[in-house]
């Protein structure tokens, strides 16, 4: 038997020869090659890639490619003629990355050839290993993205049974079941940044983000490219691929804006744009982005004396203050301390790992009579103290509390009126008597009282000798 080949004529056994060259080239020139007729059955696979794949050459070949290959789709470029490269392919739980070339012959696909892009087979588990780490690291980020933007704290967590609070709450519960910008007032430590907690995880969007941004924290300088974002090359240091600003990075949840009174005027007209267009343009961006966000601000300043004073756009308040809530300071929500003490000491002492036994009736009496400026924060940090100073398993004294605490407590009990007036008087008759020694005339007129008026007090009180 001959071939015929062009002009050239080659007998059967230097062709068989030229077969097995190639065949032999083809074991060693790639990792892993297979190939396919034009139905996708296996006409030739070498011994690395069946190896990888766990099955012999001769138990390949005369089978279809999907039987043979997990998630082939050499049968697929055999039909469509149309060429992968350097596609990533799952086989048995690793990675491999293949190149898929139709055969083409007189116009005609007779079939595919597929190689594997690596210098040897062993390569496929090493690029299964470092996607396996890459997906792990990229889960981790992801997983520590989503709990820095994710909301901690729900109604229950906003301890109270004052009316003040009760009424907040229940605004708040309210504001969280439409999608309206929410204004939080209220004095530094009241919790204001809870009650925003609390609101995200009560409405429909509490599976999305929860984007904090203090106002007060951030340069002016940066606080644009901070809220909105910027391109690649948009300035000087901005990051390759750009950077996402905190209101995209809020899309479809929420963002909390603290102390939005700090927040300079020229940063107020684009925030007022993003407010009422639901858009934001990055700093070197051509177009806006569309954004759905929920919009909550706080402060503790007086957002309409600021107004007056031209520190804060008008039409700007009017777009945040749809929803105003007032959360009480501390001073003026009566019970609330002493459950908000015996709240907080059992978890500082966890925190702190010493344990106290609980907290005295005068130690307790000179927390309500402090007027609490810093509010809940103040408390805290004056309970840690408390904690600090006193004894392993002892009692919360007076002693422990600081001076400015000490010195405001209430009375262990009050007299009547009539009684603290007797008290009075009696004490001015003993200390006239004690300042003119004994000389009842000169006494009467050290009080600016008659003779007579003086004895009768005398005698009212058994004080007469």
């Amino acid at each position: 038997m001959t071939f015929i080949k062009g002009k050239e004529t080659v007998d059967e056994t230097s062709y068989q020869q030229k077969a097995e060259l190639l065949e032999t080239i083809m074991e060693f020139a790639y990792d892993g090659i297979i190939m396919v007729d034009q139905d996708g059955f296996i006409t030739m696979m070498n011994k690395e890639y069946a190896d990888f794949l766990g099955v012999s050459v001769e138990e390949a070949i005369g089978k279809h490619c999907s039987e043979i290959v997990e998630n082939t789709r050499m049968h697929v470029v055999a039909k469509t003629g149309k060429p992968e490269i350097a596609d990533l392919q799952k086989i048995n739980g690793d990675y491999m990355v293949a190149t898929r070339i139709p055969i083409i012959k007189n116009n005609k696909i007779k079939g595919a050839v597929g190689k594997v892009l690596f210098k040897n087979v062993s390569g496929f588990n090493s690029l299964h290993k470092r996607i396996k780490t890459m997906e792990k690291e990229l889960k981790e980020y992801k997983g520590e993205l989503k709990e820095l933007n994710k909301a901690k704290y729900n109604f229950n967590n906003l301890l109270g049974n004052s009316p003040q609070l009760i009424e907040a709450k229940n605004l708040a519960d309210k504001a969280a079941s439409t999608d309206s910008n929410v204004l939080l007032l209220g004095e530094s430590g009241t919790g204001k940044e809870l009650f925003a907690h609390a609101i995200h995880n009560a409405s429909s969007r509490a599976v999305g983000s929860f984007v904090k941004v203090n106002c007060a924290a951030i340069p002016p300088d940066l606080l644009e490219s901070e809220l909105f974002g910027y391109e690649e090359g948009s300035f000087t240091g901005a990051k390759k691929g750009g950077k996402k600003g905190k209101f995209e990075a809020a899309d479809g949840g929420t963002i909390f804006l603290d102390e939005i009174g700090e927040l300079p005027l020229h940063m107020q007209v684009k925030f007022l744009r993003v407010l009422q267009e639901r858009e934001v343009e990055k700093i070197g961006a051509t177009t806006s982005k569309p954004i759905d966000v929920k919009v909550i601000a706080a402060t503790n300043r007086n957002l309409e004396e600021m107004v007056e004073r031209g520190e804060f756009r008008l039409d700007l308040y009017y777009r945040l203050n749809v929803v105003m809530i007032n959360i009480p300071p501390l001073r003026n929500r009566e019970g609330d301390i002493v459950l908000l003490t015996n709240f907080l000491m059992k978890k500082l002492s966890s925190r702190l790992g010493k344990q106290v036994s609980g907290i005295s009736e005068e130690a307790l009496r000179a927390l309500n009579a402090y007027e609490w400026p810093g509010n809940i924060r103040e408390l805290e940090n004056v309970l840690e103290r408390a904690i600090n100073v006193c004894d392993q398993k002892s009692l919360i004294d007076v002693a422990h509390l600081p001076e400015k605490i000490k010195g405001k407590q209430e009375p262990k009990s009050l007299k009547s009126l009539e009684e603290m007036i007797k008290d009075t008087e009696k004490k001015a008759l003993l200390d006239s008597l004690a300042i003119s020694k004994g000389n009842k005339s000169k006494a009467a007129k050290l009080l600016n009282v008659s003779r007579s008026t003086f004895y009768e007090k005398l005698i009212k009180y058994d004080l007469l000798e």
